[in-house]
């Protein structure tokens, strides 16, 4: 009985020690730290993820749109129609016309008046 009662006060008288307590708070500083960087990699994870999956939909659309391209011009119609778009071209027996706007004519066509003119013109016709 009395070896127990002197191993418990031994016990205390260590756990109990400035020197103990401090070292173990050391030992919970250094693991909230771990917990707290750890937890931001999660944060910093999920959003990388979020972005990775909105880049992979929007690359899943984009492939989507170039094989229907790819498909279409797979026939003789996608292919005229893309020739077409992209040059001035016809067929023999058709014919083409070109319209050309007048650049000079834009410009000079357009008239700015000021404030002062404004009033003039409107006191010259009465």
């Amino acid at each position: 009985m009395m070896l127990d009662f002197q191993q418990k006060r031994k016990v205390r008288g260590f756990l109990y020690n400035r020197i103990t307590i401090g070292i173990l708070f050391l030992i919970l500083l250094i693991v909230a730290h771990s917990t707290w960087v750890v937890y931001w990699k999660k944060v910093e994870s999920e959003e990388m993820m979020s972005v990775s999956l909105k880049d992979v939909e929007a690359l899943r659309v984009r492939s989507e749109d170039l094989q229907y391209k790819i498909d279409r011009l797979a026939t003789k119609q996608g292919v005229e129609e893309e020739v077409r778009s992209k040059f001035s071209v016809a067929k023999e027996d058709e014919n083409m016309v070109i319209i050309v706007q007048d650049e000079s004519s834009t410009s000079e066509d357009v008239k700015k008046s000021s404030f002062w003119d404004k009033i003039g013109e409107f006191f010259s016709k009465k």
